[in-house]
């Protein structure tokens, strides 16, 4: 019953935000909110949600590209994409992904660790989702593993039945972290104000955005987020005390091809 009360609680509370969504292209749109309304602290978030059937994401990794550590502005620049973010946090060796990750052939970790969240893309057969996110430790959605050809295994945030999993801290990070909604479009969501992760998934959980999983990809300065095209020129960092990115090995990105 206390259940029921605190969704019910979420829905009428969301139902009194206003979320502006831009166009960016067919099938991607952006808000931008500013945390202030929403919780205690100061900044934006930028979310934007992506239709993966429409603009397929692109997971590229350094150590199998051949590519040292770059920003995420200048993976746009090179690999002519239009969105960038961090696809999750690395070992020291600065290629190796934190978790398990293979893209297609290629595995550049192939150890679990005790993460319980993977993204999945790029399904073997037809009839499924070309994007979903799973918990891992949830044995119905971790028998999917094996019908996809990518899988990226991550921190989780936020379980599904919109479960925030992390505890009140007084630990502060800005964050980068993707999710997922009840139409299975990919959300990337992005603030540069360092807050807790508790409260992260609080207030992503209050936006009238249908969120049902998330995961993180990175937080402080690595955290990053690049948006370029027309007249998006968006180039954002995790540093809250500069502007200017940091290099990062492995990426998610989506391009638009025209």
């Amino acid at each position: 019953m206390n259940q029921i009360i605190l969704y019910l609680s979420i829905l009428l509370y969301s139902s009194t935000i206003d979320i502006e969504w831009q166009p960016v292209h067919k099938g991607v749109n952006l808000a931008k909110i500013n945390l202030s309304t929403l919780s205690e602290y100061n900044g934006e978030l930028f979310i934007v949600k992506i239709d993966p059937n429409t603009i397929k994401p692109i997971i590229m990794i350094g150590d199998n590209l051949n590519q040292e550590p770059i920003t995420a502005r200048e993976w746009c620049e090179k690999y002519r994409l239009n969105i960038v973010m961090n696809l999750g946090m690395y070992h020291k060796d600065f290629k190796t992904h934190v978790g398990y990750l293979k893209n297609g052939e290629y595995i550049n970790n192939p150890k679990w660790n005790n993460y319980k969240s993977a993204l999945l893309l790029e399904p073997k057969k037809n009839g499924l989702k070309y994007a979903d996110i799973i918990d891992i430790d949830n044995e119905a959605e971790k028998n999917k593993i094996d019908e996809y050809n990518t899988i990226v295994q991550n921190l989780r945030l936020i379980k599904g039945s919109r479960i925030n999993v992390w505890q009140k801290t007084s630990n502060l990070w800005s964050e980068a972290a993707i999710g997922i909604d009840k139409n299975k479009n990919l959300i990337l969501l992005f603030t540069s104000t360092p807050l807790t992760m508790y409260d992260f998934n609080e207030i992503i959980l209050k936006l009238p955005i249908g969120i049902v999983k998330a995961f993180h990809t990175d937080g402080g300065p690595p955290a990053s987020l690049s948006i370029n095209y027309g007249k998006f020129n968006i180039n954002l960092s995790g540093n809250n005390i500069s502007d200017t990115q940091e290099p990062i090995p492995n990426i998610i990105g989506f391009r638009f091809n025209d």
